[in-house]
């Protein structure tokens, strides 16, 4: 499973998040996460973890989100985010089948746009 979410933010930051499980993976804990966060003037802002939780509707589409981003030069606490469903599609395609929705974003009182998208299967 591959799970990724991009967000441009309205100060005209970026969030790029991607995480991938390996096939026979029990849970988060055995994904492996990759994040970039931009600041306004487009510096990348070094993430040394990232944590993603989702909540999924009773249909199986990721309804909200939260984020955990814990930066290296900070040793206190992470900046925290949570994004929530504007719209979702299906995506079926012979080895995979996923869902990209739409997502209003907010981390740390910045706010944005952007996508969760969820593959499943070997694609």
């Amino acid at each position: 499973m591959r799970r990724s979410i991009g967000v441009v933010f309205a100060d005209g930051g970026l969030l790029a998040l991607s995480t991938a499980r390996p096939s026979g993976a029990r849970g988060h804990g055995d994904e492996t996460v990759a994040a970039v966060l931009c600041g306004a003037d487009g510096a990348p802002v070094d993430v040394s973890e990232a944590l993603l939780s989702t909540e999924y509707g009773p249909d199986g589409v990721q309804r909200r989100a939260t984020l955990e981003l814990w930066l290296a030069d900070e040793d206190t606490h992470p900046l925290r985010g949570a994004g929530s469903l504007i719209s979702a599609s299906a995506i079926n395609h012979p080895e995979a089948t996923g869902t990209i929705a739409f997502f209003r974003w907010a981390l740390e009182g910045r706010e944005g746009l952007g996508h969760y998208e969820i593959l499943r299967g070997d694609g």
